[in-house]
C-alpha cells in the first residue's frame, strides 16, 4: 500500500527471508558478531540512492551499590562501539573450519536412510564424510557416531549389511520439524520444590551449584535433570554475584581486544549520543582508578579478578582450567575472579597452565551442558567431548593469555 510499515523481528531475520524494502534498522542489544551486525545492517538501504541505516539501542543498568567491577564498566557499550570499529574497517570473524557438526551430521545420515530406504555404512560415510562436507569427521568417529544411534535405536542393521531407520528413527523423521536442521528454543523449567520459575534457554544454564537471576529473585542451582530438561532451585538471596555464562552468543577473541582498545583510549566516536559518551567516560574512569591500563589483575581481599580480553571459547577454557585445579571461580562478560588468598597462588596457576599443554577434550568433559545442537542427545558422549573441545573450547587462546599475564607481572614469585 505504500504506508508506513514498522516489523519486530528476532534474530531469525538474518535467514533470508524477503520483507521488501527497509529503510533502516533498529538494533536492540549488541549482537554477538560483527558478521550479524553487517547481516542486519545489510536489510536496509538496498535501493541504489538509500543509505544503509542502523540504530543501534544498548541496555546498561545504571550503577548501584552492589554493581561490580565489570558492570561499571559498561561491557556492553563497549563491544557495541568495538563491533562498529571492526564493522568500519571490514572486518568478519573468520569461518570455523574446524567444526565436526555432529548434529547436522546425524540429520544427514537419517536423512539419507529416509530416502533410501537403507544403505551400507561405507556408503554413507564415503557420501557424507569423504565426498560430502563432514570431512573433519574420520571413519573411526564415524563408526561411533553410528553405534550410538543403533543403542538409542534411531538405526538398526539389517541381516544384509545395510543400515536402516529404527523405531525413533522412523519417528524422528516423520516429525513435521526434522526438516529444520538448526536448532530451535530448547528451554529448560526452572523450578524451586512444586513451583515452576520460569524457563531458561539450554546455553544459559550454570552449573550446579551456582546461581541465576529470574523472576526478580536469586537463585541457587540444585540439580539439574537434562533427561527432562529441568533446572531445580532454591531461593538464595546472599551476596555471591551471578554467572555470566556468555552462552547466548560468543565474542571472537578479535572483539575482545578492541573492546580493551575502546576502553584504554580518549577518542569518542561521532556516531554515539550523549548518554553514550557519557558512560564511555565513566567507564574509562573507573579503568584508571583500578589501573586496567597498567595491568590486567586486580587484587582483592580474598580474590584476584584477572582481564584477559581472550574470546567466549578462551574464557570458558580458563573457567574449566580453574574448576579442574579445584579454584573457587566466578565469570562476567569481561573477566574471571578466582578466590585465592594471595597474587602468587594465582600466578602459581596460570604459570602451570603456561608451561603444560591442557587436555582440551578432558577439559571439554567436565562441562556441565554438553548438549547444546538439536541433536547432540544422541551424539555419543566421548564423541561429544571431542567437538565440544574443538569448537567451544580454545586452549591455545587460554595458555597465550596465561604466558601473557606472566610476562606483565612485576613479580609473579
Amino acid at each position: 500500500s505504500g504506508l508506513p510499515t514498522t516489523a519486530l523481528c528476532s534474530a531469525t531475520l538474518e535467514m533470508g527471508i524477503d520483507i521488501g524494502n527497509v529503510r533502516a534498522i533498529g538494533q536492540i542489544d549488541t549482537p554477538w558478531s560483527v558478521t550479524s551486525m553487517v547481516q542486519r545492517l545489510g536489510r536496509s538501504g538496498r535501493r541504489d540512492d538509500e543509505p544503509q541505516i542502523m540504530r543501534m539501542y544498548v541496555r546498561e543498568d545504571s550503577p548501584h551499590s552492589r554493581s561490580s567491577l565489570a558492570d561499571l564498566l559498561f561491557p556492553d557499550l563497549l563491544r557495541a562501539i568495538a563491533m562498529t570499529r571492526l564493522m568500519l574497517e571490514k572486518w568478519l570473524e573468520p569461518i570455523d573450519q574446524n567444526r565436526m557438526h555432529l548434529s547436522t551430521l546425524i540429520h544427514q545420515v537419517l536423512s539419507f536412510l529416509k530416502q533410501t530406504g537403507g544403505m551400507p555404512a561405507a556408503a554413507l560415510y564415503r557420501a557424507l564424510c569423504q565426498r560430502g562436507p563432514f570431512r573433519s569427521v574420520n571413519q573411526l568417529q564415524f563408526a561411533a557416531l553410528l553405534r550410538g544411534l543403533a543403542e538409542r535405536d534411531l538405526i538398526g542393521q539389517i541381516p544384509q549389511g545395510e543400515l536402516i531407520l529404527g523405531l525413533l528413527g522412523e519417528r524422528l523423521t516423520a516429525s513435521f520439524d526434522f526438516y529444520v536442521a538448526f536448532q530451535t528454543a530448547e528451554e529448560f523449567v526452572i523450578r524451586s520444590g512444586q513451583e515452576e520459575i520460569g524457563k531458561l534457554p539450554a546455553m544459559v544454564i550454570p552449573p550446579v551449584g551456582d546461581h541465576l537471576l529470574l523472576a526478580g529473585k536469586r537463585w541457587q542451582v540444585r540439580e539439574i535433570v537434562f533427561s527432562k530438561k529441568l533446572v531445580l532451585v532454591a531461593l538464595s538471596p546472599g551476596k555471591k554475584p551471578t554467572a555470566f555464562p556468555g552462552a547466548a552468543g560468543e565474542i571472537h577473541a578479535r572483539v575482545m581486544h578492541e573492546m580493551k582498545t575502546v576502553l584504554l583510549n580518549t577518542d569518542e566516536p561521532a556516531y554515539l549520543d550523549q548518554n553514550s559518551n557519557t558512560l564511555l567516560r565513566a567507564a574509562r574512569q573507573m579503568a584508571c582508578i583500578v589501573s586496567l591500563d597498567k595491568t590486567n589483575v586486580v587484587v582483592g581481599r580474598q580474590s584476584i579478578q584477572w582481564f584477559p580480553w581472550v574470546g567466549t571459547r578462551g574464557l570458558r577454557t580458563l573457567a574449566l582450567l580453574a574448576q579442574a585445579a579445584k579454584i573457587a571461580y566466578e565469570t562476567d562478560k569481561l573477566s574471571i575472579t578466582y578466590h585465592l588468598a594471595t597474587p602468587e597462588e594465582f600466578y602459581s596457576h596460570v604459570r602451570e597452565i603456561s608451561n603444560s599443554r591442557p587436555d582440551s577434550v578432558a577439559l571439554a568433559s567436565l562441562m556441565p551442558n554438553k548438549a547444546v545442537e538439536k541433536y547432540d542427545d544422541f551424539v555419543p558422549e566421548q564423541l561429544l567431548d571431542e567437538a565440544n573441545a574443538r569448537t567451544r573450547l580454545n586452549v591455545l587462546e587460554a595458555c597465550g593469555a596465561c604466558t601473557t599475564v606472566l610476562r606483565a607481572a612485576v613479580s609473579p614469585h
